[in-house]
């Protein structure tokens, strides 16, 4: 059958032409929320199409051709028959030890970020009860000589403002970047950039997914951004709030100012007046895209048992 052939077509098409259209829409910088969802979903739809490449190849094994028939209510002769390629058996059991390769190792890298991020949360917490003065508005001081502000994600989640922060920001300038922190916490962009840390480092040398990471990166930033209610005073912020780049942010946390801050300011200085609003129907399009991508990989994947079916009742009919 075609359908690994079909799914290397879609690997090949989703991971040269998606990048380019997504860079090259508007709409993805005007809505973040929804332009991360649509570099989630290309990236998941690719590596979700690598790894049923293997498994359909490797199909015709008995072990798992028995699986599939108990799950379509058929014979396993029958799946042999509409997954066999020509490429033999030995392909076939390379496909499976590379799928379970692929698996193995995105299980490994998830745990290992999991793992890696709480540790990370649970020292910075640590120095913070130690260091740091709580501030009646919900955020936690720590004297520090770079103008920083960031947050901690996780269930003991902090808002953390450095004492060079509080001086060079006046009060206006610090309601607006805590509002994008806090943002950050109610959203919980620390999960969608864990995503794109654990695709990228699982599959690095394909470039879609080091795109991918450095767009949701910037977007996570810029959806915050749209929690504050004066775009302009914001854009101050980050410009004042970028003589603390060289510092940077402690891990794991997520900063004001210490990414693409150049292209968020822009953003928030180009037009004037309130955001334009967001129309259903864009949100709608956007979802309707995003499940079809999302859907193509297991559809192609199916094709086989589709036909199987269709083969059967044929058969049945005549």
């Amino acid at each position: 059958m075609l359908a690994p052939a079909v799914l290397l077509v879609f690997v090949a098409l989703a991971a040269a032409l998606g990048p380019r259209l997504l860079l090259g829409a508007a709409w993805v910088q005007r809505a973040p929320g929804w332009g991360i969802l649509a570099w989630q979903a290309l990236t998941i739809s690719v590596v979700a199409a690598i790894a049923l490449v293997g498994l359909t190849l490797a199909a015709p094994l008995t072990p798992l051709a028995e699986v599939i028939a108990r799950l379509c209510r058929t014979t396993p002769a029958e799946v042999i028959e509409h997954y066999q390629t020509p490429a033999g058996t030995w392909v076939a059991y390379l496909a499976a030890l590379a799928a379970a390769g692929l698996a193995i190792r995105m299980l490994w890298l998830t745990t290992s970020t999991v793992v890696n991020a709480a540790r990370g949360r649970h020292t910075q917490l640590t120095l913070l009860r130690v260091l740091g003065t709580e501030h009646p508005d919900g955020f936690v001081i720590v004297k520090h000589p770079k103008p920083l502000v960031y947050c901690l994600p996780g269930l003991r989640k902090r808002v953390v403002v450095t004492s060079a922060a509080l001086e060079v920001l006046d009060p206006h300038e610090l309601e607006l970047v805590l509002a994008h922190e806090r943002s950050h916490l109610r959203s919980r962009h620390d999960l969608a950039l864990a995503l794109a840390d654990v695709l990228r480092r699982a599959l690095g040398p394909v470039a879609v997914f080091r795109v991918a990471h450095e767009q949701v990166s910037t977007l996570i930033e810029m959806q915050a951004d749209d929690a504050a209610h004066d775009r302009h005073g914001l854009a101050r912020a980050l410009v004042t709030l970028g003589s603390g780049l060289a510092a940077g942010v402690p891990e794991p946390g997520l900063g004001a100012g210490n990414v693409a801050a150049v292209a968020r300011v822009e953003r928030l200085a180009a037009a004037a007046g309130p955001w334009k609003p967001w129309k259903r129907r864009q949100s709608l399009a956007v979802a309707l895209v995003t499940a079809i991508l999302l859907a193509t990989p297991v559809a192609l994947a199916m094709s086989p048992i589709v036909e199987m079916i269709i083969t059967g009742c044929t058969t049945i009919l005549g």
